[in-house]
């Protein structure tokens, strides 16, 4: 071997080595020509940056998509045409709010009497009832599950003697994000900052950073900018009604039924919590000091992450195995794609796959969900790499 060429080699091998240190550098398959199996070289796996995975220690409770309740909501109420010609899945999900805000007519004081379960209220607001946050909140929590998006049902409030209300909310895990996002049905509504649709952690956080005033109400499937309505509610509308929130942990009240709910909730015990007092209508919440507060310190419990995959892989000789795990409700399949182009195929939670040493091995995986809802992408890059650049 040249001088030269030995320069060039080296040159090469310097490139690779910041490329492996760096998960955003532009990688081309042509960079890594050089490498050959005959140069007893490795394999190594590149550093990506994936959605970041979190167990579920808290809500182990989802729908039953297999119910008759779920066919028959959809058949019953059309649901179907609603998002008939839109696969965007946030787009889906803001479309169903829609429906049900258009569906459903306010009473904050004289709600309609009913049993209290989704069929029932939506019969009862097709017929001219009427309903207060709870009701919407229930709607749209076996709406969206309906269709295969993780909710959960929010009790939140701004928490002050003299301003304590209550309002019922939803979260979505929405895929596509790949994050939880608070939704509004009564008023068709969300917040964001910057663009980005925020939780109802995240809502709080701006609250108590600088009164949100980063914040943004947006309303309806556009998402079109609002300021909060004192026509409708004291604090309904505003960013700071989620000074305070509680999470309800059962997550499988619509296909459940008709048994009793529980009404046990989960609070974040941080430094908010530990400094100040959640006020409902004047009186401290009514679940301090009973078995129905469940106080946890980590966040990232409350922040877990559906259909997000993790993943573990080892390489033996040209060889890749790769052990794929999630947390995903209903859950399917894992499906993997083998480079930028190829073609989704269901695969197992384990599985080997061929190295090639002069191109960038690239792989990506995703859960999918018995109603057919898709996860977060999960990429694994694997490069060639020659041993003697461990001595660079």
């Amino acid at each position: 071997m040249t001088d030269s060429h030995k320069k060039t080699r080296f040159a090469q091998r310097r490139r690779l080595l910041a490329a492996m240190a760096c998960a955003s550098f532009p990688l081309s398959p042509a960079a890594f020509a050089w490498a050959s199996a005959d140069e007893q070289g490795r394999f190594v796996t590149l550093p990506t940056e994936n959605p970041r995975y979190r167990g579920n220690e808290l809500f182990r409770a989802f729908e039953n998509c297999y119910s008759p309740r779920v066919r028959q909501l959809r058949e019953r109420y059309g649901l179907d045409a609603v998002v008939a010609d839109e696969t965007d899945e946030w787009r889906r999900i803001l479309l169903l709010r829609h429906w049900i805000k258009s569906t459903m007519a306010i009473d904050n004081h004289n709600p309609t009497e009913t049993r209290g379960d989704t069929f029932a209220i939506l019969d009862a607001a097709l017929d001219g009832g009427k309903f207060h946050c709870t009701h919407f909140s229930i709607v749209q929590h076996a709406v969206l599950n309906s269709y295969g998006y993780v909710t959960r049902r929010l009790g939140c409030g701004p928490g002050r003697k003299d301003d304590g209300g209550h309002h019922g909310v939803n979260e979505v895990w929405v895929n596509k994000l790949s994050k939880w996002v608070l939704i509004d049905a009564k008023y068709n509504a969300h917040f964001e900052k910057d663009g980005v649709p925020l939780s109802a952690l995240e809502i709080r956080d701006e609250v108590w950073r600088d009164g949100a005033q980063s914040v943004v109400r947006v309303v309806g499937p556009d998402r079109l900018p609002m300021t909060p309505d004192p026509a409708t509610g004291k604090w309904e509308t505003r960013p700071d009604t989620y000074r305070w929130c509680s999470w309800e942990i059962s997550t499988n009240r619509f296909t459940t039924f008709p048994a009793k709910t529980t009404s046990t909730l989960i609070m974040l015990e941080d430094d908010i919590f530990k400094s100040g007092v959640w006020y409902l209508d004047g009186k401290r919440h009514w679940a301090y000091g009973t078995p129905y507060m469940i106080l946890t310190t980590r966040r990232d419990w409350i922040e877990w992450t559906p259909n997000v995959i993790t993943s573990k892989v080892t390489i033996k000789g040209a060889k890749a195995r790769v052990f794929l795990g999630s947390c995903t409700p209903n859950f399917r399949s894992f499906q993997v794609k083998c480079g930028d182009d190829g073609a989704w195929n269901d695969c197992g939670e384990e599985m080997e796959l061929p190295l090639a040493t002069n191109a960038r091995n690239h792989f990506t995986f995703r859960t999918i969900n018995l109603p057919g809802v898709t996860g977060p992408e999960h990429r694994v890059e694997i490069v060639y790499a020659d041993r003697e650049e461990d001595q660079l």
